[in-house]
């Protein structure tokens, strides 16, 4: 049976929120990032194991000391020797491994191999910028391997609560979203508007425009979108 990416993330999530880590999907190109008390993990997954995985895995570790690969568990067992070689790289690259069961019902995932922590790293600013992502967002509405769908990143996130604002309102001024409780940032995705999705009516006021209306009807972000509306609503208008 041929199993894709996306079938490995829904029991690693498990396994990671049971482990008390809170988990997103497809976080600065990472299939899932989960942090807990500051530890940051990162974890790349593929049907198998390749040189393109061990790749990632290592342009990742600029992130952070702790990276893992997931796989589907062998079917030939642990004993093979292409098994073994793949064991020997990762150590060597001080890289995990995680495996799920997906060919069982219960998908047990194993922790293989845990990632070293004696390399130096340089690139701390990198992992500042992935925990940023990660706590910026609300929602948890990726999939870890997706490759169709518009990842769903804390920006653009922001752009829709704007624009479920503004569909509410007909048009809002900087002034009002501030006193709603809207931080800079949003005031910021308005003025630089890179989806187009809201039209300056006079200085300080946008509206919505038809590009951004269109978004709001978007099936990739049905689920946002509802939230957001929803989120609204609650606040009668005041903040979300």
């Amino acid at each position: 049976m041929d199993y894709s990416e996306t079938d490995l993330y829904e029991p690693i999530r498990r396994f990671l929120e049971a482990e008390g880590y809170t988990v997103q999907a497809e976080v600065k190109g990472c299939d899932i990032a989960a942090k807990k008390e500051g530890h940051l993990i990162v974890i790349e997954l593929k049907k198998r194991f390749s040189l393109k995985l061990v790749y990632q895995a290592m342009e990742r570790q600029t992130m952070t000391e702790s990276v893992f690969v997931a796989i589907p568990r062998p079917v030939k067992g642990q004993r093979d020797k292409s098994w073994k070689n793949m064991l020997w790289l990762l150590k060597r690259l001080e890289i995990g491994l995680l495996t799920v069961a997906i060919d069982s019902p219960l998908k047990m995932v194993d922790v293989v191999l845990e990632p070293s922590d004696s390399m130096v790293w340089k690139k701390r600013k990198k992992e500042e910028m992935l925990i940023a992502e990660m706590e910026g967002r609300k929602l948890s509405v990726n999939t870890g391997g997706m490759t169709r769908k518009k990842i769903m990143t804390a920006y653009r996130e922001k752009a829709i609560a704007l624009a479920c604002i503004l569909e509410q309102n007909g048009e809002v001024s900087l002034k009002e979203l501030r006193a709603m409780g809207m931080d800079e940032k949003f005031t910021v995705i308005l003025q630089r508007n890179p989806y187009q999705w809201f039209v300056r009516c006079k200085a300080g006021v946008y509206r919505l425009s038809e590009v951004g209306k269109a978004a709001l009807e978007d099936a990739d972000y049905e689920s946002v979108v509802a939230y957001y509306r929803g989120q609204y609503q609650k606040a009668g208008g005041k903040e979300i």
